[in-house]
């Protein structure tokens, strides 16, 4: 196993993490304002937000992920 290999794969892992955290900030604060939103804007623009919410967590977490599935596929060949 090479250092290299190693290092790449923590700093990556420390991206994740603090995009994982940041998102989920988000995502909290977006529901936590969701009630407010329907009351004032409709039903349709909260579920929008929600739902914006929820795609944009997933679409980072898998881009990370396949970036951590990457570095550790390179490092195994």
């Amino acid at each position: 196993m090479n250092y290299q290999d190693f290092e790449s794969a923590w700093y990556l892992g420390l991206i994740v993490t603090s995009f994982f955290c940041i998102m989920l900030v988000g995502f909290v604060a977006v529901v936590r304002h969701a009630r407010q939103l329907t009351l004032e804007q409709g039903p349709a623009v909260a579920w929008m937000a929600v739902s914006s919410a929820v795609f944009t967590f997933l679409f980072l977490l898998g881009i990370c992920l396949a970036l951590l599935v990457g570095i550790v596929v390179l490092a195994g060949g």
